[in-house]
């Protein structure tokens, strides 16, 4: 999670909290779960994209809204 060391994001102080966990393993914790969100994200997209599957959302849409989300 990208701030300096005198800024805790709220999901790090949150996690930190909730588990009792120190400040590294909080943040190795969210690293995890936003690395994860991105593997099932692009995994989808990629699943939607060669089966060529119909979706609520145009492909180029997915794209644009992927792409802002980097």
């Amino acid at each position: 999670v990208g701030f300096g060391r005198g800024n805790l994001p709220r999901s790090v102080q949150i996690y930190m909290n909730k588990a009792r966990v120190a400040e590294e393993q909080a943040r190795q914790h969210i690293r995890n779960l936003l690395r994860d969100a991105w593997r099932r994200l692009n995994r989808e997209l990629l699943f939607v994209h060669k089966q060529q599957q119909q979706t609520a959302f145009s492909r180029s849409f997915m794209n644009v809204a992927l792409n802002i989300a980097r």
